[in-house]
Parts: structure tokens; C-alpha cells; sequence
């Protein structure tokens, strides 16, 4: 026999349509929001971010230009990387006004609040209107201000742009609640696999989205429902997912598996053993804890000491209270079950069971997976939201919780410091730099050397220019067993025109290092400089073949 489901007081339907008032002041949110975010974003100044500088530049420009192929590894490693969420940024910054590129791409960031407002409110649904308008708008205003949220406004990065896929999938099956739970089986999985959708096309555009995807789909799991509707519900998710993922990131996972039998390469190719690419797995563990107790308990260790998750500092506590309160009020919901006692919570059940188990698996994950803290800063937008939740879960009265929450929330967004990757003042264009003139440029090579970032310049060099880079944190000249090498090696060889090296000044002399081992050299008395708006002066030099011939670019 079928289990019937258990209807409780925060399962019921609200107690009516939300008044004008509310409706206007939510609407009102909805619009304004963005572009306030976008207006935030002016105030922090220009990104001049590593990132930036080394692919996301670069990238969307060879993406836009049709120099895939031509280049070679002038990004590092994260030339490999798909360059779609690039592209537009890249057409804005070289298409407008500088302000008004970052106006716009900080406007597209905001709408995350305008997600986490409707988020917000489809779970408030036992909130009369007014309430439920205004907390909704408290909570997506904070959830815009976290430490690392703040500290990607404007930003490159990307991780606060595959969070709109994220946000949107909760959104809709919060919206769907508690609908798809005994509700016509077709629009009900039709729902979820639009929310599906949603989240495999963020994880396409940026693969650590996939712990965001996993944990929403095992959230499925935990709902108040029959067994097999539970898992049809994920599964017809996970169908989503799939699409989206195809929809995302399909053209370049093909163009990956057709260049190299490796659609996520270079990671993951101890599986695909592609042979241009060592036997390795490619992941960062330079962020890993050290140890089994510093994992299990690493909110307590990054909070205080964010180095350990990140490139630079910043100070947020609503992850740790996260993770002290979730297994709390999970303890606290459990036994009072068991003791038959009512459960008043503060958000509806159904969306307190889906969304706090979507984000204990996706930080599972995130701590198993990555231990970086910006792919964590989706889960910190839902933070504010998840405090409401996990507090709403605590044996007290229910004013109490209330004012708990409400001076736990407080605490929180006062403490904030925002992360810094890198700003410089606001500029009419984005990048300049100042190449010198170059003769002979179509037939010349740039090989590029030094690990710092140093690929934003290439669009400031004429159009015909081929780039090589010879040293990166993917290959270097003397690797072994990295396939890529040969291509590299071959490249280099069979150009019959000029060279010249492009790297910082402290580089100068490890490219000349590297230049050697393919039997060039490098004429330290023939550099000239390349300054440019986001980083150090670079210095382009002369190279000579070694066998004397000197077909070089004075």
C-alpha cells in the first residue's frame, strides 16, 4: 500500500494572494536590483583580476577572431577551457566604454538577487505577504553581499555568472513545491527538468558547477512524498541536467574529445589517457587540507585563515554557521519528529527539506572535490536563506528563533570584508597596451615564456602575429610525458620566419632558459618594453636561431 503523505501546518497553501502593496514593492526588486548591482560594481572599480589577464581576455578574443588552433597554449592550461562565458564579456569591454561594459556585466551578475528574491519567497510561502515581501528582500540583498560575492562583483571569474543557472534551477522547483509532489505526473517532471536544465547548462559553461547540480538533484530525494515519485523527480532532474550540460557545454566538450579523445581535457586524463597530456588528473590540490580532521572540520580552519581556500583574503562567517546549524536543526527536526511534536518551521517544509540537503551535498562535494572558495560563493549566496532555514529547525519559541536569526544574520553581514583579486581605476578602454611596431609582421612567431599572465596584450599586436608559449604551468620544453610537446616542438621548428619572446622582465631570463632547449636564443640587449594598463611593463625581446641564423624582428 502506497504512504500516504503527512501534511503539516508550513505545507499549507498560503493564506492568499500577496496584497498591491507587496506585489508593487516585489516587482519593484525585481527590476531594480540588477542594475543596482550593476551601479555597485562601477564603485569597486575595474577588474585587472590574474585570471582576467592570463585566459579570460584572451580567450573569448581567439574565440570572436577564429584563432583556436593558430595559437598555441598562450593561456596555459585554461586554454583548454571553454571560452563561451568570455565571449560576451569580451564583445562589451571592446564594444563600449569601459564603465559602461562593467555597468552592464554587473547588472547581469545582479540578477542573482532577483533569483534569490523569488527563491526567498516561493519558500516564505507561510509568511503573510507584506512579511514575506520584506524578508525576501532583505535576504536577497544579503545574499549579493557575501565576502566572496562582493569581491567578484564585475568580475570575470564566471562563478557568479553560472550562479544564475543554479539560482534559477532552485527557483523553479521551489516554485513547483509543493505542486510536483502529487500533482500530474507530466507538468510536474516537466518542471523539474526545466530546473534540470537550468543547472546542466552552468555546469556545461563551468564544470565545478556539477556539485551544484548533484546536490540539487539528491534533494529531490528528501521530499515529503511516495518513494517513486522522489525518484522519478530526480531522475527526470538528471535528465535536465544532461541537456543542459549538451545545450552548455557539448560543442566544446566535442571539439576537446575530437582534438584530444579527452572531452575534459587535460583533467581527468588519468581516465581518457589522451597522449597529448600526462597520465594525471590535472586537479588543483594546492587548497587541500592537510589532514582527515582539518577536512572534516574546514569551515573553522578557512574562515579564519582564507588563504587555505583562496588567492587572497577576505572574511565571511555565514558558510560556518552554515555548517554548525544545519546538522543542528537536522538533529532537532529528526527528534521532534520522533516525539510527535509539531513542526512550526520558519520556511515551508518541503523547500527547508530540498534546499538544505542540496547544499550539505554540494559543500560534501565542494570539500571532497575542490576546497577553492569561489566555487563555493553560489552556496554563499543561498547562505542568508539557509540560516533562516536552519534556525527555523531549533526546539524554541518561535519569536525566539525569530530573533535569533534575525541578530545571527545581522552579525554575519556586519563582519563582512569582501575579497580583492585585483582592481585598477576605471579606464575608457579595458585593455591597452603599448606594442611596438613589429616588421615583418605576418611572417613573425611570438613564443611566450614565465608563468605570470601575460596573454591579455596579444589582441594589441597585429592580427597576424602566430603565439606560441613555450613554458606554462601545462608544459615546458624539457616535461616528460606530456604529448603536447611534440606538437609544440614541431610548431616552433618548422616556422620559417622570425621569433621574437614575450615575457614579464623578472621572466626574461628563465625564457631565455626555455628558449634554449629548442635551440633558440634569446638577446638580452634587444628587448623592448610593453607597457599596459593591468599589470607590469612586459618585455618583448629578439631571438635568434642558434645555428646562427638571425631572422629576427629588431
Amino acid at each position: 500500500m502506497a504512504a500516504s503523505r503527512e501534511v503539516r501546518p508550513s505545507d499549507r497553501p498560503s493564506d492568499g494572494p500577496p496584497d498591491r502593496r507587496s506585489r508593487l514593492i516585489g516587482i519593484a526588486f525585481l527590476l531594480l536590483a540588477p542594475p543596482a548591482y550593476g551601479l555597485l560594481t562601477l564603485a569597486f572599480g575595474m577588474d585587472a583580476n590574474w585570471d582576467l589577464r592570463n585566459y579570460h581576455w584572451y580567450n573569448g578574443y581567439a574565440m570572436l577572431t577564429g584563432r583556436i588552433g593558430r595559437d598555441l597554449l598562450v593561456a596555459q592550461m585554461p586554454s583548454f577551457y571553454s571560452p563561451f562565458l568570455d565571449v560576451p564579456f569580451y564583445w562589451l569591454a571592446t564594444h563600449m566604454p569601459a564603465r559602461a561594459a562593467g555597468f552592464l556585466w554587473g547588472t547581469l551578475q545582479g540578477i542573482n538577487l532577483s533569483l534569490l528574491y523569488l527563491l526567498a519567497s516561493f519558500c516564505l510561502r507561510n509568511v503573510p505577504a507584506m512579511k514575506r515581501t520584506l524578508v525576501a528582500v532583505a535576504l536577497a540583498v544579503m545574499g549579493g553581499l557575501g565576502g566572496g560575492t562582493l569581491g567578484l562583483i564585475g568580475t570575470t571569474f564566471q562563478d557568479n555568472v553560472v550562479s544564475l543557472g543554479v539560482l534559477g534551477a532552485a527557483a523553479v522547483v521551489a516554485g513547483s513545491l509543493p505542486g510536483i509532489l502529487d500533482g500530474r505526473p507530466l507538468p510536474s517532471f516537466a518542471r523539474v527538468a526545466a530546473a534540470g536544465l537550468l543547472a546542466g547548462a552552468a555546469m556545461g559553461l563551468k564544470n565545478p558547477t556539477v556539485i551544484y547540480a548533484v546536490g540539487l538533484c539528491l534533494g529531490f530525494l528528501v521530499l515529503p512524498a511516495r518513494p517513486w515519485r522522489r525518484l522519478w523527480l530526480a531522475f527526470f532532474f538528471g535528465i535536465g541536467v544532461l541537456v543542459g550540460l549538451a545545450l552548455g557545454g557539448g560543442l566544446w566538450m566535442a571539439h576537446l574529445w575530437h582534438d584530444y579523445g579527452n572531452p575534459v581535457f587535460p583533467h581527468m586524463n588519468h581516465i581518457f589517457k589522451s597522449p597529448f597530456a600526462a597520465i594525471s588528473d590535472y586537479v588543483n590540490v594546492s587548497f587541500f587540507p592537510p589532514g582527515l580532521w582539518q577536512r572534516l572540520f574546514f569551515p573553522f580552519v578557512f574562515t579564519v585563515h582564507p588563504l587555505t581556500v583562496g588567492e587572497v583574503p577576505w572574511f565571511d562567517l555565514r558558510v560556518l554557521a552554515l555548517f554548525v546549524l544545519v546538522p543542528v536543526g537536522f538533529v532537532c527536526a529528526v527528534a521532534g519528529r520522533s516525539m510527535g511534536k509539531r513542526n512550526d518551521w520558519l520556511t515551508e517544509a518541503p523547500a527547508t527539506r530540498f534546499l538544505l540537503t542540496a547544499l550539505s551535498v554540494t559543500y560534501a562535494l565542494w570539500v571532497v572535490m575542490f576546497c577553492i572558495y569561489r566555487y563555493l560563493v553560489p552556496l554563499e549566496m543561498l547562505a542568508p536563506l539557509g540560516l533562516v532555514m536552519a534556525v527555523g529547525l531549533l526546539p524554541l519559541a518561535r519569536r525566539l528563533r525569530i530573533g535569533l536569526t534575525v541578530a545571527l544574520l545581522a552579525v554575519v553581514q556586519l563582519t563582512v570584508q569582501p575579497a580583492d583579486w585585483g582592481r585598477v581605476a576605471w579606464a575608457d578602454q579595458w585593455v591597452k597596451a603599448e606594442v611596438p611596431p613589429i616588421e615583418d609582421a605576418d611572417d613573425t612567431m611570438v613564443l611566450m615564456a614565465g608563468y605570470w599572465a601575460i596573454s591579455h596584450v596579444i589582441p594589441s599586436f597585429p592580427p597576424r602575429v602566430t603565439f606560441v608559449r613555450i613554458q606554462s604551468n601545462f608544459l615546458q620544453p624539457d616535461s616528460v610525458g606530456n604529448g603536447y610537446l611534440a606538437i609544440l616542438k614541431d610548431k616552433v621548428a618548422s616556422h620559417r620566419g622570425p621569433f621574437l619572446m614575450l615575457s614579464t622582465i623578472p621572466d626574461t631570463a628563465g625564457a631565455a632558459k626555455a628558449a634554449e632547449l629548442l635551440g633558440l636564443r634569446l638577446d638580452p640587449q634587444r628587448c623592448r618594453p610593453i607597457p599596459n594598463n593591468l599589470g607590469e611593463t612586459l618585455n618583448l625581446c629578439a631571438v635568434d636561431r642558434a645555428d646562427g641564423n638571425r631572422e629576427t624582428v629588431e
